[in-house]
């Protein structure tokens, strides 16, 4: 390892996608030096353009820094990371992970525990927000930690206004499919209005306003609104990584004996979406599974 000024400088990131990518664009330009990597050569080309130096490999990355950003598609694939590709024994003692990724909150616990007994820290910091919002610093963060313990909140006020701090490992986890329960209901029902309202002959932008204006205002119209109306698709948050969101949130219901129907039925929409082939456009394109079915009957 590096002298110690050099390690304070330093954060470690393993995972370059949407969102990684969006935390280069906070951190460096912030003064942070991004030791990133990521599987894909694409997304390490990308992250390099933004300021961001690559490391050899994953375990390389881990081992340099004191505190290491994860952003990977779900808790399977970080707890696969740590354990079976070199990760967790690269992290040296006093080391700190935020855990960024979306999982549960067993695995969560589960990571924690084990990383523990190597004297490093496992903090699940889950962020609910778009890559844009991250990109702005505009995210909300739920973390899985006391508020007391978190020397390391100056990264995570880069890419978050908003900071929620719940005490115990796993319940960033935990608060971020609850969001994501309701932000995606909210969604899906923002596209089945707009879509009925088109057909019903009004204007989608002029009915935008309405909404926003109106008691059945969510945020989520600010998000995704101007989006839906103009078919802009490009992706700042994927329908697939919802797909899998909502999967954790039933699996998380089903074992608790919780009652989801409107879940249920948000799950059966997006699985339309990506029968569809929209599985790698922005969370906005699911107004065409309402759209293509209206044009269909």
């Amino acid at each position: 390892m590096g002298s110690d000024a050099a390690v304070a400088e330093t954060v470690g990131l393993i995972g370059l996608g949407l969102v990684g990518k969006a935390m280069i664009a906070r951190l460096v330009p912030a003064g942070w030096t991004v030791l990133g990597w990521d599987i894909d050569s694409g997304a390490r080309e990308l992250a390099a353009d933004l300021g961001a130096q690559i490391a050899e490999d994953a375990p390389a990355a881990a081992r340099e820094v004191r505190t290491l950003l994860l952003s990977l598609p779900d808790s399977a694939v970080v707890t696969r990371a740590l354990w079976q590709e070199g990760i967790g024994d690269a992290l040296q003692p006093g080391a700190t992970v935020l855990d960024t990724s979306t999982g549960t909150p067993a695995d969560a616990r589960s990571n924690h525990a084990r990383l523990a007994e190597r004297g490093v820290r496992f903090v699940d910091v889950t962020l609910s927000g778009s890559s844009e919002q991250i990109a702005r610093g505009e995210a909300a963060a739920m973390v899985g930690a006391p508020a007391a313990e978190a020397d390391y909140r100056d990264v995570i006020e880069r890419f978050a206004s908003t900071i929620f701090f719940l005490g115990e490992p796993g319940h960033g986890c935990l608060a971020k499919l609850v969001v994501n329960l309701v932000m995606g209901v909210n969604r899906a029902a923002l596209a089945e209005g707009l879509a009925l309202g088109e057909r019903a002959g009004l204007d989608s932008a002029l009915l935008l306003e309405v909404l926003r204006g109106s008691a059945a205002y969510s945020r989520v119209m600010d998000m995704k609104g101007e989006r839906m109306v103009q078919r802009d698709y490009a992706p700042a948050s994927r329908i697939a990584q919802h797909a899998k969101d909502v999967r954790l949130i039933l699996e998380l219901a089903e074992e608790l004996g919780a009652h989801t129907p409107l879940q249920r039925a948000h799950a059966e929409v997006l699985r339309a979406a990506i029968d569809a082939g929209l599985v790698d456009a922005d969370n906005a394109a699911l107004i065409e599974v309402f759209r293509q079915a209206e044009e269909r009957e």
